[in-house]
């Protein structure tokens, strides 16, 4: 992750959510002398707009069962851009976490879109709470909707977890061949069952039934040392436990998904998936047997060596990622 370079606090937080803008095509480009947005992109060393990188910042407002939720989102703009990305965090991330990621897909001319999803960064919500995927999938298709009004370019996504998960949902959703968004799509380390599930899931069941939430494990999902102490003792967007009802959604997704089938009316998107076999979070494995069984034509790249977080691996393992992206 690096030195952060700034203080970024929970008082800097709120003032910079409260002050953004509605998200939109309108939305005046940001001025780098902006203190809150400034000091955000500092703490986190990510690209400042400057020269002929251009960044928009807004929240995009969702109405849903009664509830509303403020989902953060950033666009880089690069000079003459060949194509557009979204890219969607995993579960206790935050877009703040990409800043290779997104310096990677500046080098290759590709506007960035990212965002927060509900509970997470900046975004409103509960801090890792969801009874559904299908609420992350509802965020997904509100940015989805603004950048396509934004870019006419080809969109494509990646996905590094549970976005890859979200993706896949979102596939599940809406893979008709004349109505879906995406040319391509990424999945880094796609969430399906973690690692020791079976006993897992039985443990939660008790859990959930004395508590609503569990103390949360900082496990190592990366070979970075830095980046591993930055996200358990400096990270103010961190949560320190785990909703019980993400647990149960998880479950459901699972399910969900292995009773999936394609078929000829689906998308022919090309799906490439990145797996790294030093993954200590996932089931990674069995995973794959059942993405390579649910999604003919997967196209699978098996990093040697690499943790769960392959966007934050240490660079070796990071180049090698980011060679294996399809782009």
């Amino acid at each position: 992750m690096g030195q952060s370079r700034a203080t970024f606090d929970q008082s800097k937080i709120t003032a910079l959510r409260e002050n953004l803008p509605p998200f939109s095509a309108e939305t005046a480009l940001v001025d780098p002398a902006d203190t809150a947005l400034g000091q955000y992109l500092d703490f986190y060393q990510l690209p400042i707009p400057r020269g002929d990188l251009h960044l928009r910042a807004g929240v995009i407002n969702l109405h849903q069962a009664e509830q509303h939720q403020a989902i953060v989102s950033l666009c880089w703009m690069p000079k003459n851009p060949l194509g557009s990305v979204i890219v969607v965090h995993g579960y206790m991330d935050h877009m703040g976490l990409f800043n290779h990621l997104i310096e990677h897909l500046l080098e290759r001319r590709l506007n960035v879109i990212c965002f927060d999803l509900p509970g997470h960064g900046l975004s409103t919500g509960q801090p890792g709470f969801i009874l559904d995927y299908a609420h992350y999938v509802r965020a997904l298709t509100g940015v989805i909707d603004i950048s396509q009004t934004m870019f006419d370019l080809p969109l494509q996504a990646i996905g590094q977890s549970m976005g890859g998960a979200i993706l896949l949902k979102h596939l599940i959703n809406f893979g008709r061949k004349e109505n879906y968004p995406f040319a391509r799509l990424n999945l880094l380390a796609p969430l399906l069952r973690p690692r020791g599930w079976g006993v897992n899931r039985l443990l939660f069941r008790l859990v959930r039934l004395f508590s609503g939430s569990s103390k949360r494990v900082f496990r190592p999902s990366s070979f970075d040392v830095e980046f591993l102490d930055f996200v358990k003792n400096r990270d103010p967007f961190q949560p320190r436990r785990v909703p019980m009802a993400w647990v149960a959604a998880l479950d459901q997704w699972i399910k969900e998904f292995c009773r999936f089938r394609a078929n000829d009316q689906f998308t022919d998107t090309q799906i490439n998936l990145i797996q790294g076999s030093g993954d200590k979070t996932l089931a990674w494995q069995d995973n794959l047997t059942q993405f390579k069984h649910q999604l003919p034509g997967l196209k699978v790249q098996i990093i040697a060596e690499a943790n769960h977080h392959l966007v934050n691996e240490i660079e070796p393992l990071r180049r090698e990622i980011f060679a294996a992206l399809k782009l």
